[in-house]
């Protein structure tokens, strides 16, 4: 069987009773946190552009925006949703694909479950079959897409959001073989912001999410796409000189991608993260300031060398969430790299400027052998009276190897959610999501998301 028929079938044949009671509370935690983010960073100024631009469309009322009291179609709430998710750096990650699967699936199946007025198992079996999807098609690709100037999100984004979409329409094998194909025609994205600046890559989460309720709808209706799209020498292939089509399939439907997903602490680019919980570690068994440490020296794999170490002194909060040397002065000058800590004020302050001068990232070779399985980080931090420290993280807290507790997580999804929404009306939110395999009707909770 064709690796592009065999994950039509999985998705089309998936039911709610194929998940575990750990697979089914995985996907519920989630949920929630995605939709906490939405929430909380739907007012940032760069982000109120995506719902200027999707009010301004002929829409029928069909689905929600979080934090706005209008509903939209469903392919663009699930756009401005999914620039929500992605846009503060603060959503899930699935390691092995290098993307953020939150930002995509989420969005995309509440938009069509909310149109259509589907239950809370539906959803449920559409979130496991988006991640499943674009995790393991981006990890296919990865990590050389990256490094040929993919932004793995919106490259294997609407694979995982068309998979979403289409079993939610209740579209066939057949037909989800062409739903895999089309929707690989909106697979793109590039990362010179990472050189360059610009917002653009914060709503690459929405434009993936939308480009699979695209596609679902265009094969419902009947357009065609090539059939072996997965496995063929011109299909996603193309985005990557490494493709390995094998792992696509490898315990499909035995091993679920919803159980190895890192919920991020930091609301920062994760290669950072590994780096702040290795400065935690040493600061807990020795306390010291700024003012004690004479330079610092962070070991990371080469990718976060050309992503989070070439940006030395950032222009904007963006790149603030990007450079390396920048986050760790903050998390030292400041203690934190929460999301409320990234603000024009620290951006500006001249002693988390200063400090970051002394902060340099290079390659480690055993933390580049983990890479992209594993985002780890080693930090040496030689201080002025001559003694040094030493610090190596394999597992950053939130990963699957070092997982945050289900009290972290609501935590961690009430902080983020507050930027917008008061904690009576989220703990409606997480009442809903609680309880969502026995919901009828999925748009009473959209009906709570809406401001």
């Amino acid at each position: 069987m064709s690796t592009t028929r065999a994950v039509a079938e999985f998705v089309a044949g998936l039911t709610f009773d194929d998940l575990t009671p750990h697979l089914i509370q995985r996907t519920k935690d989630h949920i929630l946190d995605q939709l906490a983010i939405q929430i909380g960073v739907s007012t940032k100024p760069w982000l109120k552009l995506a719902v200027d631009y999707v009010k301004s469309q002929a829409n029928n009322p069909e689905a929600s925006i979080a934090g706005s009291s209008d509903k939209v179609s469903a392919e663009n709430a699930a756009f401005a949703n999914g620039a929500f998710g992605h846009g503060f750096e603060m959503d899930d990650v699935y390691s092995p694909a290098l993307a953020h699967p939150g930002p995509v699936v989420v969005p995309a199946a509440l938009a069509v479950a909310e149109r259509d007025g589907l239950g809370g198992k539906a959803l449920i079996e559409a979130v496991v079959a988006g991640y499943e999807v674009m995790g393991r098609c981006g990890y296919a690709l990865s990590p050389s897409q990256l490094y040929r100037g993919f932004h793995p999100t919106s490259a294997a984004g609407p694979l995982g959001s068309v998979a979403a979409a289409g079993k939610l329409m209740g579209l066939d094998a057949d037909a989800m073989v062409h739903a895999i194909a089309i929707s690989a025609s909106f697979c793109s994205g590039v990362t010179e912001c990472y050189k360059s600046g610009g917002e653009v890559k914060r709503y690459h989460g929405g434009i993936a999410a939308s480009g699979g309720i695209r596609a679902a709808a265009l094969a419902q209706l009947g357009l065609t796409g090539p059939a072996t799209i997965l496995e063929g020498p011109l299909g996603i292939r193309a985005m990557s000189d490494t493709y390995t089509p094998e792992v696509i399939t490898d315990e499909l439907g035995e091993r679920f991608v919803v159980a190895d997903i890192w919920t991020k602490k930091y609301a920062a680019n994760g290669m950072i993260h590994a780096p702040a919980d290795a400065v935690d570690i040493i600061r807990a068994r020795r306390p010291f300031e700024a003012a004690d440490v004479k330079r610092i020296t962070v070991g990371a794999n080469q990718h976060a060398i050309n992503e989070v170490g070439s940006i030395r002194k950032p222009k904007d909060i963006f790149g603030f969430q990007f450079s390396m040397n920048y986050a760790l002065a903050l998390q030292i000058v400041k203690r934190g790299n929460n999301f409320d800590a990234y603000t024009e004020a620290n951006l500006g302050d001249p002693e988390i400027g200063a400090f970051a001068e002394r902060i340099f990232t290079e390659t480690d070779k055993e933390v580049d052998s983990w890479f992209p399985e594993k985002i780890g980080g080693r930090v040496r931090v030689e201080f002025t009276d001559g003694s040094v420290e030493e610090e190596l993280v394999e597992d950053c807290r939130g990963t699957p190897g070092n997982p945050m507790s289900a009290e972290e997580l609501e935590a961690k999804a009430r902080a983020v959610a507050s930027m917008s929404m008061s904690a009576d009306r989220f703990d409606r939110v997480i009442a809903a999501v609680r309880s969502l395999e026995g919901m009828a009707d999925v748009r009473e909770l959209g009906d709570v998301l809406r401001g």
